[in-house]
């Protein structure tokens, strides 16, 4: 009986909730192992010595989930980071782009009627990290939310054995959106109407991510009529989201070079991965700070 720690960092449970649809298969996992340490799911009140597997989301803010993250990764055979801001720092790792005291002071006392009172953070870390910035993790289930289709690949296949592994193409390799090599010449914004209800979005001047994402979901946002944000992170080609991009857009910008800025479109191009980047480390010396 295979021993299971679920724990969420920064205070997420998000991804922890996407477990629920695995309904069936959720059900057969618990029956067949034990889970001793899941916070949102039952009292436990210490990390136990000896975990065969475990899984954490959220990123890394505090010098206690340092703390916390090591001492699971100590105690565990494997380690699965879950979510995006478990693997890449995620969407909260864009604050990185500016100083944190600045950021809290923005929020607490410019924003708003009445100045609130700043909040005491304990051993705040000047910067958000994904956790494979501070331990080694063995498989990584990015998303946000990640798929259960996913969640149940990997928890199964280890459960039997096996190595689990994700998809290896980008979110492009199952659009069903036609491409015709011709971009247009202006930058779009989402809220903009699209043209062609049947044509790659990205070619209609929209910053899709789909050529940059890890593929597998089966490009429900392109589907929808909506530019993938890039939820799913880098692919396995690429470790950099964002320079890939950058990459993919070279024939949009060169036809669109007035209105694209990178400073005005990192959010966009680094939404989920950002503390994970080489740009980050560039501007910033990386992680582990």
């Amino acid at each position: 009986m295979v021993k299971i720690l679920l724990l969420g960092l920064s205070g997420d449970t998000g991804c922890q909730v996407a477990t629920v649809g695995l309904h069936e298969t959720l059900l057969g996992i618990l029956k067949a192992n034990e889970l001793v340490y899941a916070p949102t799911l039952m009292d436990a009140k210490e990390i136990p010595e000896k975990i065969d597997v475990a899984i954490i989301e959220g990123g890394v803010r505090t010098e206690h989930e340092i703390e916390t993250t090591k001492k699971i990764r100590e105690r565990s055979s494997i380690l699965i980071t879950l979510g995006s801001c478990a693997c890449f720092g995620g969407v909260p790792g864009l604050a990185n782009l500016q100083p944190g005291e600045e950021l809290l002071k923005r929020v607490y006392s410019q924003k708003g009627t009445i100045p609130a009172q700043m909040p005491k953070i304990d051993r705040l870390l000047p910067k958000q990290q994904a956790i494979g910035d501070y331990v080694k993790v063995d498989f990584k289930i990015p998303g946000c939310p990640p798929e259960t289709t996913d969640i149940a690949s990997v928890l199964t296949t280890l459960l039997s054995g096996g190595t689990p592994e994700l998809c290896k193409t980008d979110v492009c390799e199952l659009c069903p959106r036609e491409r015709i090599g011709v971009y247009s010449k202006k930058l779009k914004r989402i809220y903009e109407e699209v043209d062609d209800p049947k044509r790659c979005l990205l070619e209609q001047g929209f910053l899709c991510m789909g050529p940059a994402t890890m593929g597998g979901c089966g490009a429900p946002c392109p589907k929808a009529g909506m530019p993938c944000d890039g939820c799913r992170g880098p692919t396995a080609a690429n470790s950099d989201q964002g320079l890939t991009m950058l990459d993919a857009l070279t024939s949009l910008t060169r036809e669109a070079n007035e209105n694209f800025s990178l400073p005005q479109y990192v959010g966009t191009l680094y939404r989920y991965t950002y503390p994970s980047s080489r740009l980050a480390k560039v501007l910033n010396g990386g992680g582990k700070k």
